[in-house]
C-alpha cells in the first residue's frame, strides 16, 4: 500500500512540475512576443519620423546642359563631376534629382527638369551613324556625319511616349543640339 501511495505522489508531483514548467515557458513566450511586438512599435515609429524633403530625397542629380555646336562636342558639355548621359542612366526620373542650379528650366519646371527640349543621350550602341533612335551616336560622339539620338520629355501627356517617359529621335550630327548630363 505504501508503493501506491508513492506511486500517486510521484505521479502528482510530475504533473505538478510539468504544469509550473508549462505555464513558465507559456510567460517567456508571451514575454518574447509583447517584445517583439514593442520593438516593431518602436521601430515604426522611427520610420514615420519626418525627415526634411531635402534629406529624404536621394540619387544621382542630372541635367540638360546648354546647346553644343554639333555631335562631336556632346562628350565634352557637363560639369565637372558630371558626363554625357547614357538614356538608360536617366530612364527613370523619379530616383534621380533635377540639378535646377546646372541645368536648363523654363516656366512650370523648376525646380524640376524641363519638357520639350531635346538634348544628345548615349545609347550603350556600337559606333553608328543611322537614324536610328537608340542606334545612333554620330559614330560614338567623333564625327559631324550622320545622326545621333535625342531625347525629350514630353510636354503633350495625352500621347504614348516612345521610351518609359521619355521621346527620342535623332538628329543630324551637324546640329547645334543641348547634352543631358548626369553625375558621376
Amino acid at each position: 500500500m505504501n508503493q501506491d501511495r508513492t506511486v500517486v505522489i510521484n505521479v502528482d508531483l510530475t504533473w505538478r512540475i510539468a504544469v509550473v514548467l508549462g505555464v513558465f515557458l507559456l510567460g517567456l513566450l508571451c514575454a518574447g512576443e509583447l517584445g517583439h511586438q514593442a520593438w516593431g512599435a518602436r521601430r515604426a515609429a522611427a520610420s514615420e519620423e519626418v525627415v526634411p524633403l531635402s534629406a529624404a530625397v536621394v540619387g544621382r542629380q542630372y541635367y540638360l546642359a546648354g546647346a553644343v555646336p554639333d555631335g562631336t562636342e556632346a562628350m565634352f558639355a557637363c560639369a565637372a563631376g558630371y558626363h554625357m548621359a547614357s538614356l538608360w542612366e536617366i530612364l527613370d526620373t523619379s530616383s534621380l534629382r533635377y540639378n535646377s542650379t546646372l541645368g536648363l528650366y523654363g516656366g512650370d519646371s523648376d525646380p524640376g527638369p524641363p519638357t520639350v527640349w531635346s538634348g544628345w543621350v548615349r545609347t550603350g550602341f556600337g559606333s553608328n551613324n543611322s537614324a536610328t533612335p537608340g542606334k545612333a551616336n554620330c559614330l560614338a560622339w567623333s564625327s559631324k556625319s550622320g545622326q545621333g539620338t535625342t531625347a525629350a520629355l514630353p510636354g503633350d501627356w495625352t500621347v504614348g511616349q516612345d521610351l518609359h517617359v521619355w521621346n527620342v529621335s535623332t538628329s543630324s550630327c551637324e546640329q547645334v543640339a543641348k547634352v543631358w548630363c548626369v553625375e558621376d
